[in-house]
Order: C-alpha cells, then sequence, then structure tokens
C-alpha cells in the first residue's frame, strides 16, 4: 500500500505543476467502442502518445494508481516498455525517478512551497510526466493516461475501456505473485509473436549499463532455462556444448568482433537468444529481457519485472557482485569501474576488441576461461588481468615464447599456450587490452597497485630505439566476469 500512496502523490504532483487545483488542463480523450485486454489497452495508450508528443522528449513515467501493487508496477512498467520500443524518446533515468520520489517525500514533510513542488519535474530534465489511473467500472475496467507538458501547463488523455483476462486477475491478487511465476510470464511474452518453436541460446544477462554479472545473472539464467523447458512447445534450449560452439564460431553475441572467413558458420540448432540486464529501482531490482534473432540480431520480443528487495534478500541475490563472502558495495564497485574505465575503448583509432567465449559472463570454480581478440589493424598487444582480490597482472605476453602481434583483420583466441582455471578469491573480475604500435616485451608481474592509465604502460620494456618515446596504446578494449564457487 505504501508504493501505492505515493503513486497516488505523484499524480497530484502533476496536477500541481500543471496549475490544474481549480483550473481544468486542455485534454484529449477517446472512447473505444469495444473492450480491450490490459496489455493491448497499455500498447494503445503509447502509440497515440507516441504519435503526439514531439520527438526527443524527455519523457518520465511515474505510476499507475490501482488496486493492487502488482497492477501498479505492472502498468507503469510495460508502458515504459512500449515507449522503448516505439523509440525517439529520452526516456528519465530510474535513478532520477527514485530522486523525484525523494522530493515528493520531501514535501509531504511540510518543508517544501507549493512553488518548489511545480519545479520538480523540471529539476530533472522532464519535459512530460505520464502517470494514470486503472478504476473498476462494473465488470469492467477503466484504464485513463495523462501525458503532462511541464512547462505548458497542458496534457494529453487517452482512456479505454478494459476486459478481465487471465494477466488483470492475476494482477488484482492481494497476494504477490511469485518470483518463478513472474519469469514464466516474462518468457511467454517474449515469444508472443512467434509462429513456430524456436531453439533458444540463454546469453548475458547484466547489471545495465556495466556488462557486470552477479549471482542475480546466474540465478536468472537457471530459472529461464527452466522456464523456457516447461514451455516445451514454443522454446528448446541448446545445451552449453551448442552454446559454446556458437560463440565461437559467431560475430553475433560479441557484437564488435569479426570472424575470419575460415571459421565454421553460426550454428545452425540455434535461432535466438535470451539476453537482459537489471538495474536498481529503489530497493527493488528491475529486470529486462530481450529475445534477439540469431541471424540478425533483430529484437523479437521484450519484458520487464521487477523482483522486490524482501524476495532478493531471501534468495541471497544481489545487484552487485560478490567479493569473496561478502557482496561488494555499490561504492566500492563505482570505484571499481572508474578505475577501468580507461580501457573503454572511447579513444580508440581502430576496431579493437576483446571477448569472453562463455555466453553469459558467469564461471565457476574449476571451469577454464578463454577469450577472443580481434584488431583492424597490425599491432602489438598485452592483455591484462584484474583479480577479484584486487592484483593486476600481466595476462599476456608472459614470455618471450608469446606471440603478442595480432595482424589486421585477425581474431586470435587467447591463450594459445595455457589455460585460465577459474579459482579463489571469487567475485568481479576484469579482461583489460591495449594495443600498440612498436614491439615490446612485457615483464610478467603481480602487485596490488591501483587501476589506472599507468598500468597501460608498466612493466613494458621497449626496444632500444624505441625507449625516448612514451608508449601510449592506440586502442583498449575490456570485458568484466563474475567467478562463483
Amino acid at each position: 500500500m505504501k508504493r501505492i500512496r505515493i503513486i497516488t502523490v505523484l499524480c497530484l504532483l502533476a496536477a500541481a505543476i500543471l496549475g490544474c487545483a481549480g483550473q481544468a488542463s486542455p485534454v484529449e480523450e477517446a472512447s473505444a467502442s469495444d473492450t480491450l485486454t490490459l496489455d493491448r489497452a497499455i500498447a494503445d495508450i503509447a502509440v497515440y502518445f507516441a504519435d503526439r508528443l514531439p520527438a526527443s522528449s524527455a519523457v518520465a513515467i511515474t505510476g499507475f494508481e490501482a488496486e493492487t501493487e502488482n497492477l501498479t508496477t505492472y502498468a507503469a512498467e510495460e508502458l515504459w516498455n512500449c515507449f522503448e520500443k516505439a523509440g525517439g524518446f529520452i526516456m528519465v533515468d530510474r535513478r532520477n525517478l527514485e530522486k523525484i520520489r525523494d522530493e515528493i517525500r520531501y514535501q509531504l514533510s511540510g518543508e517544501v512551497s507549493d512553488e518548489s513542488a511545480r519545479d520538480i519535474g523540471k529539476q530533472y530534465g522532464v519535459q512530460y510526466i505520464i502517470y494514470g489511473s486503472l478504476t473498476r467500472i462494473g465488470g469492467d475496467y477503466r484504464i485513463a493516461a495523462y501525458a503532462s507538458d511541464v512547462e505548458k501547463a497542458s496534457s494529453v488523455m487517452r482512456a479505454l475501456t478494459v476486459r478481465p483476462d487471465e494477466r488483470l486477475s492475476a494482477l488484482l491478487s492481494k497476494e504477490q505473485i511469485s518470483l518463478e511465476a513472474e519469469i514464466d510470464q516474462a518468457l511467454a511474452g517474449l515469444g508472443r509473436s512467434l509462429t513456430g518453436r524456436m531453439t533458444i541460446g540463454i546469453g548475458k544477462i547484466s547489471l545495465s549499463g556495466t556488462g557486470t554479472v552477479t549471482n542475480l545473472s546466474d540465478y536468472l539464467k537457471t530459472s529461464i532455462t527452466h522456464s523456457a523447458l516447461q514451455q516445451a512447445g514454443k522454446y528448446e534450449v541448446a545445451g552449453d556444448s551448442v552454446i559454446s560452439e556458437y560463440t565461437v564460431s559467431t560475430a553475433n553475441l560479441t557484437r564488435d568482433i569479426f570472424v575470419e572467413d575460415s571459421r565454421p558458420a553460426p550454428n545452425p540448432l540455434i535461432q535466438g537468444i535470451v539476453e537482459g540486464e537489471f538495474s536498481p529501482l529503489g530497493e527493488d531490482a528491475q529486470v529486462t529481457l530481450r529475445l534477439v534473432s540469431a541471424a540478425d540480431n533483430k529484437a523479437l520480443g521484450s519484458s520487464r519485472f521487477v523482483i522486490p528487495a524482501v524476495e532478493m534478500q531471501r534468495r541471497g541475490l544481489s545487484l552487485f557482485p560478490p567479493q569473496n563472502d561478502t557482496v561488494i558495495s555499490r561504492a566500492e564497485f563505482e570505484a571499481k569501474q572508474a578505475a577501468v574505465a580507461v580501457y573503454s575503448g572511447k579513444n580508440n583509432t581502430f576496431g579493437f576488441a576483446v571477448t569472453a567465449d562463455d555466453l553469459d559472463g558467469v564461471y565457476h570454480a574449476g571451469e577454464y576461461m578463454t577469450m577472443r581478440l580481434y584488431a583492424e589493424k597490425n599491432c602489438y598487444f598485452r592483455i591484462l588481468h584484474a583479480g577479484a582480490g584486487g592484483n593486476v597482472q600481466t595476462l599476456y605476453p608472459r614470455s618471450p615464447n608469446d606471440d603478442n602481434f595480432i595482424r589486421a583483420g585477425q581474431t586470435r583466441r587467447i591463450p594459445d599456450n595455457t589455460r585460465f582455471r577459474i579459482a579463489a578469491p571469487f567475485g568481479e573480475e576484469y579482461i583489460l587490452a591495449a594495443a600498440y604500435a612498436s614491439r615490446f616485451e612485457a615483464v610478467a608481474s603481480g602487485g596490488t597497485s591501483p587501476l589506472g592509465t599507468a598500468r597501460l604502460t608498466r612493466d613494458i620494456i621497449v626496444e632500444e630505439e624505441q625507449s625516448h618515446k612514451e608508449m601510449r596504446p592506440l586502442a583498449t578494449a575490456k570485458f568484466s566476469y563474475t567467478t562463483l564457487p
């Protein structure tokens, strides 16, 4: 009930911003001759608003007032999902939505004036606030949504009649839908457009914007696999060996890596990949899944659901990666991200990429890790490993026998003379690669020195004729993975 009350206040806030108290705002209301399912009604609202709001508008979907928290969350998240599919809009960052909610809570303390309340939308760059309600009318429901222009104090409205169906009945239930049922519904939603049975692989599901995988990633992969097996009429799940072969032989999942012509074609068994990300939503976790065609990377469907914080805690799941026997704090995680940012490839002078052969970025103790390195131009390269325990060491080259030259357009599998076995300490680790124009000899070393620009050149012995020059990398690349017991 707490969330429903907050969303009610959000609606009142939007009205305050528009100056609706005591003054009607211009609205456009639609009537529908036929009733719609909840999903069709939400999609209709999204299309209606998308056709009327200016392109590139900054949009915040603050929520829906409804009978249950399940329905409140679902309506808002599905509308957000539809807007993302439509494209052409700037969806306000989830963290800013949390700040807006914090502002509202602060306002309720009586310490913020009405004038300040009207400015809340503007503070976070919001041009349109979308909110609404779902109310019972006899045996049907009425869904009303508003797209409110913060600057002009005007709004567009869309109202439709919703008929009860299985999904609406489940969302109206006072009982919390189980996490397993959420995943089943999400996977069923991904395949809504499929006309036949599809063979799928389960790809990487990571922390939004980082590529970081955690025990939540591992849990979701296992649960999605189980759910897909239960939906045998729609999905067939490829085995790990098939997925591994697919990952090694195709560029589809490695995005920027181009496969040599001599490599085998993508495994024809795999037709689609389920991939996605999760992000903080207050104390909860929001999960977005996509079904992507293995042939052309085209999105075939997407679904979104929320895992309550209490459910995360009960199952021992975390948004952030482990650090030995605990979970790394958000501050430590962000500091680590900042430290490896220099390897992001932001200033690359040519195409350069390093990618794990493993599909989902999760490794368990005793497993072996290999990777692929691609360079668009001739260069010499070095690969560093930043372990979960804080040590930074050179992985390649480690000896004069290691050939660290890569030809233009070539894809190299690393290592080529040894294997990397996963062992404790467990947590998030990084592979960091840098490309250079000149030959060098790298000295293998460990240590706990902090990550940063210096690690790009430290322990490199330059050939004598190049010794007077600073060895700046021409290109960098990185990926992260998580090791678990």
